[in-house]
Protein backbone atom coordinates (compact mmCIF):
# COMPACT_ATOMS: atom_id res chain seq x y z
CA UNK A 1 0.00 0.00 0.00
CA UNK A 2 1.37 3.40 -0.95
CA UNK A 3 -0.78 5.80 1.11
CA UNK A 4 -1.63 6.23 4.76
CA UNK A 5 -2.99 8.94 7.05
CA UNK A 6 0.60 9.86 7.90
CA UNK A 7 1.04 10.99 4.29
CA UNK A 8 -1.60 13.63 5.00
CA UNK A 9 -0.24 14.66 8.39
CA UNK A 10 3.31 15.21 7.18
CA UNK A 11 2.06 17.82 4.72
CA UNK A 12 1.86 20.21 7.67
CA UNK A 13 -1.94 20.24 7.87
CA UNK A 14 -3.70 20.30 11.21
CA UNK A 15 -5.53 17.16 12.30
CA UNK A 16 -8.77 19.14 12.67
CA UNK A 17 -8.60 20.26 9.02
CA UNK A 18 -7.91 16.70 7.89
CA UNK A 19 -10.83 15.34 9.90
CA UNK A 20 -13.14 18.03 8.50
CA UNK A 21 -12.02 17.27 4.94
CA UNK A 22 -12.64 13.54 5.40
CA UNK A 23 -16.06 14.21 6.91
CA UNK A 24 -16.97 16.28 3.85
CA UNK A 25 -15.70 13.52 1.55
CA UNK A 26 -17.98 10.99 3.23
CA UNK A 27 -20.96 13.35 3.46
CA UNK A 28 -20.87 14.25 -0.23
CA UNK A 29 -20.77 10.60 -1.25
CA UNK A 30 -23.95 9.87 0.72
CA UNK A 31 -27.24 9.05 -0.92
CA UNK A 32 -29.06 11.87 0.92
CA UNK A 33 -26.69 14.71 -0.05
CA UNK A 34 -28.65 17.88 -0.84
CA UNK A 35 -28.09 21.12 -2.71
CA UNK A 36 -27.60 22.86 0.63
CA UNK A 37 -24.86 20.35 1.46
CA UNK A 38 -23.03 21.25 -1.73
CA UNK A 39 -23.37 24.97 -1.06
CA UNK A 40 -22.10 24.49 2.50
CA UNK A 41 -19.18 22.43 1.22
CA UNK A 42 -18.28 25.10 -1.32
CA UNK A 43 -18.36 27.75 1.42
CA UNK A 44 -16.10 25.64 3.64
CA UNK A 45 -13.73 24.82 0.76
CA UNK A 46 -13.23 28.45 -0.23
CA UNK A 47 -13.08 29.85 3.30
CA UNK A 48 -9.36 29.04 3.58
CA UNK A 49 -6.64 27.71 1.26
CA UNK A 50 -5.84 25.19 4.00
CA UNK A 51 -9.29 23.63 3.59
CA UNK A 52 -8.68 23.01 -0.11
CA UNK A 53 -5.25 21.50 0.66
CA UNK A 54 -6.75 19.22 3.30
CA UNK A 55 -9.53 18.09 0.99
CA UNK A 56 -7.11 17.39 -1.87
CA UNK A 57 -4.87 15.42 0.50
CA UNK A 58 -7.78 13.35 1.82
CA UNK A 59 -9.00 12.78 -1.72
CA UNK A 60 -5.55 11.67 -2.90
CA UNK A 61 -5.27 9.21 0.02
CA UNK A 62 -8.74 7.87 -0.74
CA UNK A 63 -7.82 7.27 -4.36
CA UNK A 64 -4.60 5.48 -3.42
CA UNK A 65 -6.66 3.31 -1.08
CA UNK A 66 -9.02 2.47 -3.93
CA UNK A 67 -6.09 1.59 -6.19
CA UNK A 68 -4.64 -0.68 -3.48
CA UNK A 69 -7.96 -2.50 -3.19
CA UNK A 70 -8.08 -3.06 -6.93
CA UNK A 71 -4.45 -4.17 -7.06
CA UNK A 72 -4.42 -6.52 -4.06
CA UNK A 73 -8.05 -7.52 -3.77
CA UNK A 74 -10.82 -6.64 -1.35
CA UNK A 75 -10.68 -9.72 0.86
CA UNK A 76 -7.11 -9.45 2.06
CA UNK A 77 -6.48 -8.35 5.61
CA UNK A 78 -6.18 -4.58 5.74
CA UNK A 79 -2.64 -3.41 6.57
CA UNK A 80 -1.71 -1.23 9.52
CA UNK A 81 -0.08 2.05 8.68
CA UNK A 82 3.26 3.07 10.17
CA UNK A 83 1.52 5.08 12.93
CA UNK A 84 -0.01 1.89 14.23
CA UNK A 85 -3.48 2.79 12.98
CA UNK A 86 -5.34 -0.03 11.26
CA UNK A 87 -7.35 0.59 8.10
CA UNK A 88 -10.53 -1.42 8.57
CA UNK A 89 -12.92 -2.20 5.71
CA UNK A 90 -16.61 -1.79 6.51
CA UNK A 91 -18.82 -3.63 4.05
CA UNK A 92 -22.11 -2.33 2.70
CA UNK A 93 -24.15 -3.61 -0.25
CA UNK A 94 -23.42 -0.81 -2.74
CA UNK A 95 -20.30 0.98 -1.52
CA UNK A 96 -17.10 0.49 0.47
CA UNK A 97 -16.21 2.82 3.32
CA UNK A 98 -12.81 2.73 5.02
CA UNK A 99 -12.12 3.92 8.53
CA UNK A 100 -8.77 4.93 9.90
CA UNK A 101 -7.67 6.20 13.28
CA UNK A 102 -5.57 9.37 13.64
CA UNK A 103 -4.53 10.28 17.17
CA UNK A 104 -7.46 8.35 18.65
CA UNK A 105 -10.10 10.04 16.47
CA UNK A 106 -11.95 8.14 13.74
CA UNK A 107 -12.13 9.63 10.27
CA UNK A 108 -14.04 8.10 7.37
CA UNK A 109 -13.02 8.19 3.73
CA UNK A 110 -15.55 7.09 1.12
CA UNK A 111 -14.26 4.89 -1.66
CA UNK A 112 -16.23 5.00 -4.89
CA UNK A 113 -19.36 2.93 -5.10
CA UNK A 114 -20.14 0.40 -7.75
CA UNK A 115 -22.15 2.88 -9.80
CA UNK A 116 -19.36 5.35 -10.61
CA UNK A 117 -16.08 3.48 -10.25
CA UNK A 118 -16.79 -0.09 -11.23
CA UNK A 119 -16.26 0.94 -14.85
CA UNK A 120 -12.69 0.24 -15.85
CA UNK A 121 -12.79 3.05 -18.41
CA UNK A 122 -13.14 5.62 -15.65
CA UNK A 123 -9.95 4.43 -13.97
CA UNK A 124 -7.78 5.12 -16.98
CA UNK A 125 -7.09 8.42 -18.73
CA UNK A 126 -8.78 8.85 -22.08
CA UNK A 127 -9.83 11.72 -24.29
CA UNK A 128 -12.71 12.33 -26.70
CA UNK A 129 -13.30 15.29 -29.01
CA UNK A 130 -16.82 16.36 -30.00
CA UNK A 131 -17.48 18.68 -32.95
CA UNK A 132 -20.68 20.21 -34.28
CA UNK A 133 -20.96 21.64 -37.78
CA UNK A 134 -22.65 24.80 -39.01
CA UNK A 135 -26.30 24.75 -37.96
CA UNK A 136 -25.87 21.58 -35.90
CA UNK A 137 -26.59 21.22 -32.18
CA UNK A 138 -25.80 18.09 -30.24
CA UNK A 139 -26.60 16.68 -26.81
CA UNK A 140 -23.84 14.53 -25.35
CA UNK A 141 -24.25 12.11 -22.45
CA UNK A 142 -20.88 11.71 -20.76
CA UNK A 143 -19.99 8.47 -19.02
CA UNK A 144 -19.95 10.08 -15.56
CA UNK A 145 -23.64 10.99 -15.88
CA UNK A 146 -23.06 14.60 -16.96
CA UNK A 147 -24.87 16.00 -20.00
CA UNK A 148 -23.61 18.65 -22.38
CA UNK A 149 -25.59 20.54 -25.02
CA UNK A 150 -23.11 21.72 -27.64
CA UNK A 151 -24.12 24.69 -29.76
CA UNK A 152 -23.51 24.98 -33.50
CA UNK A 153 -19.98 25.17 -34.93
CA UNK A 154 -18.35 24.16 -31.65
CA UNK A 155 -15.41 21.98 -30.67
CA UNK A 156 -15.03 20.40 -27.23
CA UNK A 157 -12.48 17.93 -25.90
CA UNK A 158 -13.30 15.83 -22.82
CA UNK A 159 -10.57 14.10 -20.83
CA UNK A 160 -11.40 11.78 -17.93
CA UNK A 161 -8.75 11.15 -15.32
CA UNK A 162 -8.86 9.39 -11.96
CA UNK A 163 -8.76 12.66 -10.05
CA UNK A 164 -10.53 15.07 -12.42
CA UNK A 165 -12.90 15.48 -15.34
CA UNK A 166 -11.37 17.96 -17.79
CA UNK A 167 -13.00 19.82 -20.67
CA UNK A 168 -11.40 22.14 -23.20
CA UNK A 169 -13.64 24.47 -25.19
CA UNK A 170 -12.08 25.85 -28.34
CA UNK A 171 -14.39 28.08 -30.41
CA UNK A 172 -17.54 26.84 -28.72
CA UNK A 173 -20.63 27.38 -26.63
CA UNK A 174 -22.04 24.68 -24.38
CA UNK A 175 -24.57 24.18 -21.61
CA UNK A 176 -23.40 21.81 -18.88
CA UNK A 177 -25.45 19.73 -16.46
CA UNK A 178 -22.64 18.25 -14.38
CA UNK A 179 -23.13 15.10 -12.30
CA UNK A 180 -21.99 15.56 -8.71
CA UNK A 181 -18.77 13.78 -7.84
CA UNK A 182 -16.82 15.13 -4.88
CA UNK A 183 -13.90 12.88 -5.76
CA UNK A 184 -13.42 14.32 -9.25
CA UNK A 185 -14.05 18.03 -9.88
CA UNK A 186 -15.25 19.08 -13.33
CA UNK A 187 -12.66 21.46 -14.80
CA UNK A 188 -13.24 23.51 -17.96
CA UNK A 189 -10.66 25.52 -19.87
CA UNK A 190 -12.17 28.14 -22.18
CA UNK A 191 -9.50 30.38 -23.64
CA UNK A 192 -7.76 32.17 -20.78
CA UNK A 193 -10.40 31.14 -18.25
CA UNK A 194 -10.67 28.13 -15.97
CA UNK A 195 -14.02 26.98 -14.56
CA UNK A 196 -14.27 24.55 -11.63
CA UNK A 197 -17.45 22.82 -10.47
CA UNK A 198 -18.53 19.67 -8.67
CA UNK A 199 -22.15 19.46 -9.76
CA UNK A 200 -24.31 22.22 -11.25
CA UNK A 201 -25.90 23.69 -14.42
CA UNK A 202 -24.30 26.53 -16.34
CA UNK A 203 -23.47 27.94 -19.78
CA UNK A 204 -19.99 28.71 -21.12
CA UNK A 205 -19.41 30.71 -24.30
CA UNK A 206 -15.94 31.06 -25.84
CA UNK A 207 -16.33 32.96 -29.10
CA UNK A 208 -14.32 35.57 -30.97
CA UNK A 209 -11.80 36.13 -28.20
CA UNK A 210 -14.42 36.56 -25.48
CA UNK A 211 -15.42 34.29 -22.60
CA UNK A 212 -18.75 34.34 -20.74
CA UNK A 213 -20.09 32.08 -17.98
CA UNK A 214 -23.68 32.12 -16.67
CA UNK A 215 -24.97 29.89 -13.85
CA UNK A 216 -28.47 28.41 -13.77
CA UNK A 217 -28.08 26.24 -10.66
CA UNK A 218 -25.40 25.58 -8.04
CA UNK A 219 -22.03 27.27 -7.57
CA UNK A 220 -19.29 27.77 -10.18
CA UNK A 221 -15.74 28.98 -9.56
CA UNK A 222 -14.26 31.05 -12.41
CA UNK A 223 -10.60 32.04 -12.61
CA UNK A 224 -9.33 34.04 -15.60
CA UNK A 225 -5.63 33.36 -16.22
CA UNK A 226 -4.58 36.97 -15.79
CA UNK A 227 -6.21 36.96 -12.36
CA UNK A 228 -4.33 33.86 -11.17
CA UNK A 229 -3.02 35.61 -8.08
CA UNK A 230 -6.49 36.72 -7.01
CA UNK A 231 -9.38 34.96 -5.34
CA UNK A 232 -11.49 33.16 -7.98
CA UNK A 233 -14.89 34.57 -8.83
CA UNK A 234 -17.71 32.53 -7.25
CA UNK A 235 -20.95 32.55 -9.23
CA UNK A 236 -24.29 31.32 -7.92
CA UNK A 237 -27.62 30.89 -9.72
CA UNK A 238 -28.55 33.95 -11.75
CA UNK A 239 -25.03 35.33 -11.87
CA UNK A 240 -22.55 35.56 -14.74
CA UNK A 241 -19.22 36.99 -15.77
CA UNK A 242 -17.84 37.99 -19.16
CA UNK A 243 -14.57 39.46 -20.37
CA UNK A 244 -12.34 39.87 -23.40
CA UNK A 245 -9.42 37.44 -23.30
CA UNK A 246 -6.34 39.16 -21.95
CA UNK A 247 -8.42 41.79 -20.15
CA UNK A 248 -9.60 39.82 -17.13
CA UNK A 249 -8.82 42.62 -14.68
CA UNK A 250 -12.02 44.35 -15.77
CA UNK A 251 -14.18 41.23 -15.22
CA UNK A 252 -17.02 41.66 -12.72
CA UNK A 253 -19.75 39.38 -11.45
CA UNK A 254 -23.17 40.57 -12.58
CA UNK A 255 -26.80 39.50 -12.43
CA UNK A 256 -27.82 37.80 -15.68
CA UNK A 257 -31.04 36.47 -17.15
CA UNK A 258 -29.85 32.90 -17.66
CA UNK A 259 -32.92 32.06 -19.73
CA UNK A 260 -31.72 34.69 -22.23
CA UNK A 261 -28.13 33.43 -22.26
CA UNK A 262 -29.32 29.89 -22.90
CA UNK A 263 -32.06 30.88 -25.34
CA UNK A 264 -30.11 29.19 -28.15
CA UNK A 265 -31.22 25.86 -26.67
CA UNK A 266 -34.86 26.76 -27.49
CA UNK A 267 -34.13 28.28 -30.89
CA UNK A 268 -33.92 31.96 -30.03
CA UNK A 269 -31.01 34.37 -29.78
CA UNK A 270 -31.39 37.08 -27.15
CA UNK A 271 -29.16 40.15 -27.37
CA UNK A 272 -28.76 42.97 -24.89
CA UNK A 273 -26.77 45.84 -26.38
CA UNK A 274 -24.57 43.56 -28.52
CA UNK A 275 -22.67 44.65 -31.67
CA UNK A 276 -23.87 43.56 -35.09
CA UNK A 277 -20.45 41.96 -35.65
CA UNK A 278 -21.25 39.44 -32.90
CA UNK A 279 -24.71 38.77 -34.30
CA UNK A 280 -23.30 38.19 -37.79
CA UNK A 281 -20.86 35.70 -36.27
CA UNK A 282 -23.75 33.80 -34.68
CA UNK A 283 -25.62 33.72 -37.99
CA UNK A 284 -22.54 32.34 -39.72
CA UNK A 285 -22.50 29.44 -37.26
CA UNK A 286 -26.11 28.65 -38.08
CA UNK A 287 -26.13 28.84 -41.88
CA UNK A 288 -23.63 27.88 -44.61
CA UNK A 289 -24.19 31.02 -46.69
CA UNK A 290 -21.97 33.68 -45.06
CA UNK A 291 -23.23 36.98 -43.72
CA UNK A 292 -20.73 39.77 -44.40
CA UNK A 293 -20.61 43.30 -43.00
CA UNK A 294 -19.70 45.82 -45.64
CA UNK A 295 -18.50 48.64 -43.39
CA UNK A 296 -17.32 49.42 -39.87
CA UNK A 297 -20.38 51.52 -39.15
CA UNK A 298 -22.60 48.48 -39.63
CA UNK A 299 -20.27 46.24 -37.60
CA UNK A 300 -20.44 48.62 -34.63
CA UNK A 301 -24.23 48.99 -34.57
CA UNK A 302 -25.72 47.56 -31.38
CA UNK A 303 -28.90 45.56 -30.92
CA UNK A 304 -31.16 44.72 -28.01
CA UNK A 305 -33.79 42.24 -29.07
CA UNK A 306 -34.72 38.65 -29.82
CA UNK A 307 -34.13 36.78 -33.06
CA UNK A 308 -36.11 33.59 -33.59
CA UNK A 309 -33.94 30.99 -35.29
CA UNK A 310 -35.75 29.88 -38.44
CA UNK A 311 -34.71 30.69 -42.01
CA UNK A 312 -31.62 32.76 -42.75
CA UNK A 313 -33.38 35.20 -45.05
CA UNK A 314 -36.15 35.76 -42.49
CA UNK A 315 -33.63 36.43 -39.72
CA UNK A 316 -31.70 38.92 -41.85
CA UNK A 317 -34.95 40.68 -42.79
CA UNK A 318 -35.74 41.10 -39.09
CA UNK A 319 -32.33 42.65 -38.56
CA UNK A 320 -33.04 45.21 -41.26
CA UNK A 321 -36.24 46.13 -39.42
CA UNK A 322 -34.48 46.46 -36.08
CA UNK A 323 -31.41 48.36 -37.26
CA UNK A 324 -30.72 51.07 -39.88
CA UNK A 325 -29.13 48.65 -42.36
CA UNK A 326 -29.87 47.36 -45.83
CA UNK A 327 -29.03 43.95 -47.18
CA UNK A 328 -27.95 42.59 -50.54
CA UNK A 329 -28.44 38.86 -51.15
CA UNK A 330 -26.50 36.82 -53.70
CA UNK A 331 -26.00 33.10 -54.18
CA UNK A 332 -22.66 33.32 -52.36
CA UNK A 333 -23.33 35.71 -49.45
CA UNK A 334 -25.61 38.14 -47.69
CA UNK A 335 -24.02 41.57 -47.39
CA UNK A 336 -25.21 43.99 -44.71
CA UNK A 337 -24.29 47.67 -44.87
CA UNK A 338 -25.30 50.80 -42.99
CA UNK A 339 -28.03 52.92 -44.57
Amino acid sequence: MTGSPKDIETSGLAAADIDAAVEWLVRLQGQAVSEQDWLAFDAWLTASPVHAQAYDAALAFDQRLELDVRTHGENQEAPADHLGATIVPFRRPTRRVWLWSTGGALAAAAVAGAIAWSSGSLLGTHETTYVTGVGERRTIALEDGSRVELNAASRMTVRFERGARRVKLDDAQAFFDVAKDARRPFLIQAGDTGVRVVGTQFDVRHRDGQVAVAVQRGVVEVRPKQASGKTPFRLTAGQGIAHVEGQADDAQVSTVAVEDVTGWRQGRLVYRDRPLSEIAGDLNRLFPRPVKLADEQAANMRLSGVLIVDGQDAMVDRLSNLLPVRTTTTDDAIVIRAR
